[in-house]
């Protein structure tokens, strides 16, 4: 008895020194604290763990309703793309998807109704009709309360409690709603961490949102930071609020998008990418998007109103007025009703 109690204290104490935060090796580049400043060390990603396995995402068309499968992979991502190793043969009906690869997304007769106080329901969008292809842009467009962004809402699936919907939304051609992680929405005020910088903020994120098994948090955030062009302020403090001023507000609206982006979604959907932004901020953010639909994302997002160098990026426009579809089409085909309004166009940048 008294040998198995010493083994047993010999256990208990060397578990105990093992598991202890005294024996572990903290980074000395990962901050815990945040003091005030505009610059941060680059952030280490040593403390987070690193598992052999991967996923390899693919989009799968079924019957009604669309798959997102994970498929355990022994050797890495890289080692892949790097032609050490052989690729794998892809199953046959997958797509492959889930880095670049868009969605396209059909609305057909979408009607939404919200009930107020009132005993009956007012009809906030009528019978709207359209579509968006993968590596594209799709704008919707229209005054204030025209129902610009409860359409945007309804393609995405986030409608208000109060809301009801009537009508089809096709992903891929079938019908069904869209999978967690397929698609990424940005709200028009989104609220981020002042005391973390872009690249902690964003690392972060992937640690919430991703799957614990996915390796590849890292790259993923980097290709966030690289795509929505934050470099230069990856290791600046975001600030805002009590803090410092802190990043620009085109630079903040970046930081939103570049969250969702880190999920690798097929679709994104952003209510009014320019808010709050100068003409200077917006044409820069809507080059920035461009370039990321033609990645092969599929975007859908809202506006308020655009001058000509804007507008001439879009690809495909709905106008909205009152909740009716005024047009839907190529943004080119669109100008023709617009000329017919007015005598001519200014050569100087106007705002319809």
């Amino acid at each position: 008895m008294e040998e198995i109690q010493s083994q047993s204290d010999n256990y208990r104490s060397s578990s105990s020194s093992a598991s202890s935060p005294a024996s572990r090796v903290p980074s000395s580049n990962f901050f815990y604290l945040r003091k005030p400043g505009s610059h941060r060390q680059p952030i280490s990603f040593e403390d987070s763990p690193e598992w052999d396995t991967d996923i390899d995402v693919r989009l799968e068309e079924g019957g009604d309703s669309i798959n997102v499968a994970t498929t355990p992979a022994s050797p890495s991502l890289s080692k892949l793309n790097s032609g050490s190793l052989p690729s794998p043969p892809l199953p046959e009906g997958a797509v492959v998807a889930r880095k670049i690869a868009g969605a396209s997304v059909v609305w057909k007769d979408l009607t939404v109704t919200i009930k107020g106080k009132r005993k009956y329901s007012d009809k906030v969008v009528k019978s709207s009709s359209g579509y968006a292809l993968p590596g594209t842009m799709t704008v919707i467009m229209g005054p204030a309360k025209s129902g610009k962004s409860t359409l945007l809402r309804a393609i995405a699936g986030r409608m208000h409690h109060s809301a009801r919907m009537y009508g089809e939304v096709f992903v891929n051609g079938a019908k069904s709603r869209m999978c967690y992680g397929s698609y990424g929405f940005v709200e028009r005020e989104t609220a981020l961490i002042g005391s973390l910088t872009v690249q902690e903020y964003l690392y972060y994120s992937a640690l919430l949102q991703l799957p614990g098994f996915f390796c590849q948090k890292k790259s993923v955030v980097e290709d966030a930071i690289r795509a929505m062009s934050l470099s230069d302020y990856a290791n600046k403090l975001i600030g805002g609020h009590c803090y410092f001023k802190g990043l620009p507000s085109g630079e903040r609206r970046r930081v939103s998008i570049a969250r969702e982006l880190v999920m690798r979604p097929h679709i994104l959907f952003i209510d009014e990418p320019l808010y709050h932004l100068d003409s200077v901020s917006a044409l820069l953010m809507m080059v920035t998007l461009k370039k990321l639909a033609s990645m092969g994302c599929t975007l859908i997002f809202t506006i308020y109103q655009s001058s000509t160098e804007v507008f001439g990026l879009f690809d495909r426009i709905c106008l909205l007025s009152n909740g009716n579809t005024l047009f839907f089409g190529e943004t080119l085909s669109c100008l023709q009703p617009l000329l017919k309004c007015w005598i001519s166009l200014p050569n100087y940048a106007k705002s319809f």
